[in-house]
């Protein structure tokens, strides 16, 4: 049963990252000319054997970082810790000259995955 939901997990992901990129090339031909740079954010927070949970960043060169939150437990201070480390990630990220322009999010008892998407000012 862990395989099956992990599998589920995975495609869930896959299907999010595509959506991304589709929505990506959509903003760029919609007579931007490529004028405004974007940075994402995704947040991946699973309880139980599953991926871990952790903050995916790329910024607007391709620059990748990811950082690692708690795994999501019966227990407070997972979620306490974790709505920290995002708030205070997406706030340094607001001091580098990017506003919040998309905010979306889903999952399950398992996983709760949520996309930031910030333009550059």
């Amino acid at each position: 049963m862990v395989k099956e939901n992990v599998k589920k997990i995975m495609v869930i992901v896959g299907v999010i990252a595509i959506t991304s990129v589709l929505v990506g090339f959509v903003s760029n031909s919609s007579g931007n000319e490529g004028s405004e740079k974007y940075l994402t954010v995704k947040v991946i927070e699973a309880s139980g054997a599953y991926l871990g949970s952790f903050m995916m960043i790329v910024d607007e060169n391709g620059q990748q970082e990811t950082i690692e939150l708690e795994k999501l437990s019966t227990k407070k201070t997972s979620f306490v810790s974790n709505v920290v480390t995002i708030n205070n990630t997406l706030n340094k990220i607001g001091d580098k000259g990017y506003k919040l322009v998309s905010q979306s999010g889903g999952g399950d008892q398992y996983c709760i995955f949520t996309t930031y998407t910030f333009v550059k000012k």
